[in-house]
C-alpha cells in the first residue's frame, strides 16, 4: 500500500491542483514558469527521440534545456521555482546519458540546497541506468551525512534507502529509513519510511508469503495461502472506488 500512497502524493505535489481538506493550493508564477519550462524540455527530447536522436550527444537537446531550467537558479534562488527546475536538469542530463555534465551539476550543489530534496532521485536513476549502484550509494550518503535541514536530509536518505534496498543490502536500508524518521519525524516521513521498512521485512523476494486468506469471487470455499503451501501461486492485488 505505501507504494499506491507515494504515487497519490506524487501526484498531488506535482499538479498542484489540492491540498488536504478540499482547498485549493496557490502556485508562484515562477513555478508555473518552471512548470511550463519543463514540459517544454520534455516535449522537444521527445521528439528527439523519435526522430532517432541518440543519447550522449553534444547536439541533444537535454544540453540546451539544462542552460534553461538551471538560470531558475540565479533568477529565484532557494525557491520551489529552483528546486524544480534544478531536478528537472539533472533528469534531464541523467536520461540523455550526459554523465559528466550531470554530475558537474550536482557536484556544484551544498549539502542543504534544497534541491536535494528532489535531486536525489535522478542520482538513484543514474545508478540503475549505469548498472553502478555503489557509487549512488556513495554520493548519497555523503549529502545525507552533511545536510542538517530535516527537509533535505530525510528525502535524501530515503533516496538513500531505496538504492541500498535494490543493491540488496537490507540492513543498510532500514537504517536509512529510521534515521530518516529520527531526522524528520513528519507524519508523510514516518508512513513513507514505515511503508518501505515493511515491505523489506516482510514483502521481499525469497521470503515467506504472508498469511493471505479469503473467499473466492464464485463463492467457493475460503482460500489460504497455507492450504497453498508448496504450489506456485500468483496472487494478484487491485482495487476499485
Amino acid at each position: 500500500m505505501s507504494r499506491v500512497r507515494e504515487v497519490i502524493i506524487a501526484v498531488v505535489v506535482a499538479a498542484g491542483t489540492s491540498v488536504p481538506g478540499g482547498a485549493q493550493s496557490t502556485q508562484s508564477p515562477a513555478l508555473t514558469e518552471a512548470r511550463q519550462t519543463v514540459d517544454a524540455a520534455r516535449k522537444e527530447i521527445a521528439a528527439y527521440k523519435a526522430a532517432g536522436g541518440a543519447a550522449g550527444l553534444a547536439d541533444h537537446p537535454a544540453i540546451k534545456w539544462d542552460a534553461a531550467l538551471w538560470a531558475y537558479r540565479e533568477r529565484y534562488p532557494r525557491s520551489d521555482a529552483a528546486t524544480l527546475a534544478t531536478a528537472e536538469a539533472v533528469r534531464l542530463l541523467v536520461g540523455a546519458e550526459l554523465w559528466d555534465r550531470a554530475h558537474a551539476r550536482t557536484d556544484s550543489l551544498e549539502p542543504d540546497d534544497p534541491a536535494w530534496a528532489r535531486v536525489a532521485s535522478p542520482i538513484y536513476d543514474e545508478g540503475i541506468a549505469r548498472k553502478d549502484l555503489p557509487t549512488a550509494i556513495e554520493r548519497l550518503s555523503r549529502v545525507a551525512a552533511q545536510a542538517t535541514t530535516p527537509s533535505i536530509k530525510s528525502p535524501v536518505l530515503i533516496v538513500l534507502a531505496r538504492a541500498y534496498r535494490r543493491h540488496g543490502d537490507y540492513p543498510a536500508a532500514i537504517r536509512a529509513l529510521e534515521t530518516a524518521k529520527a531526522a524528520n519525524p513528519a507524519p508523510l516521513v514516518v508512513e513513507e519510511a514505515d511503508g518501505l521498512i515493511y515491505e523489506i521485512t516482510y514483502l521481499r523476494a525469497g521470503l515467506p508469503a504472508p498469511a493471505i486468506a479469503g473467499k473466492p469471487r464464485n463463492g467457493g470455499r475460503a482460500i489460504s495461502m497455507d492450504s497453498l503451501r508448496g504450489r506456485p501461486v500468483v496472487l494478484v492485488f487491485w482495487g476499485s472506488t
